[in-house]
């Protein structure tokens, strides 16, 4: 922050919204090296600033100090030249210990309001959860997933939040047509206003399911860097390929996890291996080669690691094994 904004804190000579960015600057560390830095400047210039009662009289009690200080000098009759001690860096003195007096009783309410605290939340493998945001959108996130937010939102900025695993959202629509923004790795962003959809994003691979409603997705780096969104419609990117497009898919089926089931729709086995690692902390074996890319169309019970690979094993006729976080598929 410039010094000179702290200055005209000093002076009582700031706007309410000057003084408030002044508040909550001097509650940084570099705020105090500032204030610091300010009244250990060599300032001798005398000022007049305009004080209140208690002000005052505090004011009052210091001059008297000082000068019962001078007459017990003189009566000693030291030669030694005395330095006034009245310069302008002692008002600033008492105006800044004003302002951090003003900071200890009123920041707690500026921080409410004006400087929102980050949540930060991560699910375990296996462990799915409904967040209620500050809107009242819903969040339910499945395994091995973090997402961030703020506690509160401004209603002039856009509501944000930071995602890595998978969640699905369904955000509320509000009043003043209040942007809703997901912040995937790789800086992509979705966009939206009120719907409902699926985000997957791990490691390089990021999927992006339309249910209901309307988003826009954002790749930065990309001079065609925008993408509109139907309900029925996936957008896939790859990092690693700097590849991106959408295509129609069943969006039912890729958000059916947080009900407890999997429907599986013309879904690989490598598909499914991937997906009972990321999300299950399961490390999977396919001893059969050949059933890598075979495709299964299904639904069975997700309700937990146990529960899906007795259901894999019934509905395609699989032999699984587990050990621990082992798993073999033959």
């Amino acid at each position: 922050m410039d010094t000179q904004l702290l200055q005209k804190y000093l002076r009582n000579e700031c706007t309410p919204e000057e003084a408030r960015a002044a508040l909550l600057h001097l509650s940084t560390e570099h705020g105090q090296r500032q204030l610091q830095q300010l009244l250990d400047a060599d300032l001798t210039e005398p000022v007049a600033l305009p004080l209140d009662a208690a002000e005052r009289l505090d004011a009052q009690r210091l001059f008297n100090r000082i000068q019962s200080s001078k007459k017990t000098t003189s009566r000693q009759k030291i030669s030694t030249p005395v330095r006034p001690l009245v310069p302008r860096w002692n008002w600033l003195a008492a105006a800044a210990i004003a302002g951090i007096l003003l900071v200890a009783g009123s920041l707690f309410f500026y921080k409410k309001s004006a400087v929102p605290e980050t949540i930060a939340l991560h699910t375990d493998f296996g462990q799915t959860l409904r967040v209620v945001l500050p809107d009242q959108s819903v969040v339910t996130m499945n395994g091995n997933t973090s997402i961030r937010y703020f506690d509160h939102w401004q209603t002039d900025t856009p509501r944000e939040v930071w995602v890595e695993g998978e969640a699905f959202f369904e955000v509320v629509h509000t009043q003043n047509h209040q942007q809703f923004q997901v912040h995937l790795p790789g800086q992509m962003n979705v966009e939206v206003l009120g719907t409902r959809f699926n985000v997957y994003t791990r490691k390089s691979k990021t999927k992006v399911v339309l249910n209901e409603g309307r988003i826009q997705m954002r790749v930065a780096n990309r001079s065609n860097n925008h993408l509109e969104m139907k309900p029925g419609e996936m957008f896939f990117a790859d990092a690693q390929t700097k590849s991106f497009y959408k295509k129609a898919v069943n969006a039912q089926a890729l958000s059916s996890w947080r009900t407890d089931k999997l429907i599986f729709d013309g879904t690989t086995l490598s598909e499914i291996a991937q997906l009972l690692k990321d999300t299950y902390g399961l490390e999977v074996e396919i001893r059969d080669r050949e059933l890598l890319h075979q495709k299964f169309s299904g639904t069975i019970p997700g309700k937990n690691a146990d529960t899906i690979l007795k259901g894999l094993s019934g509905l395609f006729d699989l032999k699984i094994s587990r050990k621990s976080n082992y798993v073999l598929i033959e």
